[in-house]
């Protein structure tokens, strides 16, 4: 069944509920005649008159269809529920690292001082110099930007630095380069 009509359906049959003479119209008389059908009571109409009747279907009428625009689109349960934003990470904005020329080609000497790099980077790392460690990754990237691991390893200081868009940059491309290296899917 389609979602939208469910939720139109439990607007009016909430309706009802409030206003039970709503059922009592000539336009609801097959509704009312199914429900005393299956053995369902409905309250007794009270008088009214024709005037009273009609501006209560015109109001009836118009609460519909405010109803129908305020649920056109289906809320979700959590709507009403506050939520808690102690440590979320709040987006960074910082301009893109440099990730280094892929189409250059990589000498020895430029894999030795990657390596290097990376030594360095891991260290300052270890001591707790974040933003020097991901100076020395970069360095790396520069110098071999074909190794997927040192992306990964700037992503995982990029996350200790609270920055998690640069983190997301760097993990897709060191996916990119190797799909098979499990540490930028963490």
């Amino acid at each position: 069944m389609d979602p939208r009509k469910v939720i139109e359906l439990r607007a009016f049959v909430k309706m009802c509920k409030q206003d039970p003479s709503v059922l009592h119209t000539e336009k609801m008389g097959f509704l009312r005649e199914w429900v005393e059908s299956m053995g369902g009571k409905i309250p007794p109409a009270t008088p009214k008159t024709k005037l009273e009747e009609n501006t209560k279907e015109e109001k009836t009428d118009t609460k519909k269809a405010e109803e129908n625009i305020k649920t056109e689109e289906p809320s979700s349960e959590e709507s009403d529920l506050e939520i808690d934003n102690e440590g979320v990470i709040e987006p960074d904005t910082d301009a893109r690292q440099e990730m280094g020329d892929e189409n250059v080609e990589i000498t020895e000497e430029m894999m030795d001082q990657a390596n290097d790099k990376k030594v360095a980077a891991t260290d300052a790392l270890n001591d707790g110099e974040l933003q020097k460690a991901i100076d020395l990754f970069t360095d790396a990237i520069k110098r071999n930007p074909h190794l997927a691991i040192l992306y990964a390893k700037t992503a995982n200081v990029f996350i200790k630095l609270q920055k998690p868009n640069a983190a997301i940059r760097d993990c897709d491309r060191a996916i990119e380069i190797n799909p098979d290296s499990a540490q930028p899917y963490k």
